[in-house]
């Protein structure tokens, strides 16, 4: 499982997460202990969700408004008009990196919680 995956799920289950001066602060009810231990064990791959989640807010943001409350739910994405070539994010115009198609990780991660919403 990824940083952000685990991150995302822990925060679903309650655990809030955040990072001081390198460390993870993890808060939340007890019966989460086994999460928050499976947290610390994968510490790197979290701060790198961490750092990466900024990257996901700002395109849940601009996606959120291209959900209408009904009728077809349309491509969305992070940057509307921008120009899309072949190596490029279709949703936001960044590189994409090897393991990517036609959206980089965070526009998916992004569409994915913007869509979840909307259930």
């Amino acid at each position: 499982m990824d940083g952000l995956t685990l991150l995302l799920d822990a925060r679903r289950a309650g655990l809030q997460v955040t990072v001081r001066d390198d460390q993870l602060v993890l808060q939340g009810p007890r019966r989460l202990e086994s999460l928050a231990k499976t947290l610390i064990a994968k510490k790197p791959l979290v701060l790198a969700a961490l750092a990466e989640e900024h990257e996901v807010e700002w395109r849940v943001a601009a996606m959120r408004p291209q959900v209408t409350a009904t009728g077809a739910i349309p491509l969305l994405l992070a940057r509307p008009g921008e120009p899309w070539s072949p190596g490029l994010c279709c949703s936001c115009g960044d590189p994409l990196s090897t393991t990517d198609r036609y959206r980089c990780r965070p526009c998916v991660v992004a569409a994915t919680l913007v869509l979840e919403a909307i259930r």
